[in-house]
């Protein structure tokens, strides 16, 4: 009996320290240009290098190959194919590449939001440019070259409705939260995310260049914001919002809300986490 209370504290154990970590699956060598760490072969397109004393737990699962658990937070090396003129640097362990933990469900979460259009969204999306034909009536106001017409920007729920869980350059991460809600609210007509901007520090490798950080997108909230919240309450309006546990994951995760549905438009929900409202 005390031989199975042992095994059974050893587990708990294990799984507690597995809370805090990050795993990595791949080929792997000893680092033979930074001593003391180690390689991680996980794809043709992303190599790591982690320090030994932050590997919490190695997993052999061929000659060459294993998973390792790297502890949530420390600081790596990624190389990896890059642009040519853009910065290299050094990478942090739950960055924009890889996968949060799974969205938990748990009674009272707002469900996934649909990403079709209805036609009680329609009102929230604005129509094509008039066209000027030859013959058709003049504008009223005189010279339209004259008119200076206020830019306003469109309310979280247009946002919502171009929400495709996809990015216009078609390509993918394994965390995607920011990279696709980005690319909503791009659409929906938030042009300043395209160009350069303080807040965004990184993109996706398309023509799209759509942001891909959660922490960008979260800086970005609370520049805009004019309401802060950190209880999401139903029936409060739309908000955007950044969801937050480094223990768990470092990088957060972003999704838009609204309250009056109870619906989130986002790859996952986590209802546990710290929580970071925005409205303007």
């Amino acid at each position: 009996m005390k031989d199975q209370q042992s095994d059974l504290i050893s587990l708990m154990e294990r799984a507690a320290r597995r809370n805090s970590t990050v795993p990595f699956e791949g080929y792997s060598r000893e680092d033979g240009n930074i001593p003391g760490n180690v390689v991680v072969v996980v794809s043709d397109e992303s190599v790591y290098s982690f320090a030994k004393s932050d590997i919490m737990e190695r997993e052999q699962l061929g000659e060459d190959r294993v998973r390792v658990w790297v502890r949530a937070g420390a600081t790596a090396f990624r190389m990896s194919r890059i642009r040519a003129g853009e910065p290299e640097d050094s990478f942090t362990v739950a960055m924009e590449n890889i996968a949060p933990p799974a969205s938990p469900h748990l009674a009272g979460d707002p469900t996934a939001a649909s990403t079709s259009v209805t036609d009680e969204q329609m009102e929230h999306i604005a129509p094509p440019p008039s066209e000027e034909l030859a013959g058709a009536p003049s504008y009223a106001g005189g010279d339209t070259a004259q008119v200076t017409v206020p830019r306003v920007l469109p309310p979280l729920s247009t946002v919502g409705s171009y929400w495709t869980e996809s990015c216009l350059g078609g390509d993918t991460f394994s965390n995607n939260c920011a990279h696709f809600l980005s690319d909503a609210f791009i659409r929906a007509g938030y042009t300043e995310l395209t160009t350069a901007n303080p807040y965004i520090n990184a993109r996706c490798y398309t023509p799209a260049r759509r942001p891909i950080r959660a922490r960008d997108m979260w800086a970005w909230f609370q520049s805009r914001a004019v309401r802060t919240s950190n209880t999401p309450t139903r029936n409060t309006g739309w908000w955007a919002v950044f969801q937050l546990n480094e223990a768990a994951y470092w990088g957060g995760h972003v999704l838009l809300l609204d309250t009056d549905t109870w619906r989130y438009y986002g790859t996952g929900y986590y209802g546990t986490w710290n929580q970071y409202l925005y409205q303007w």
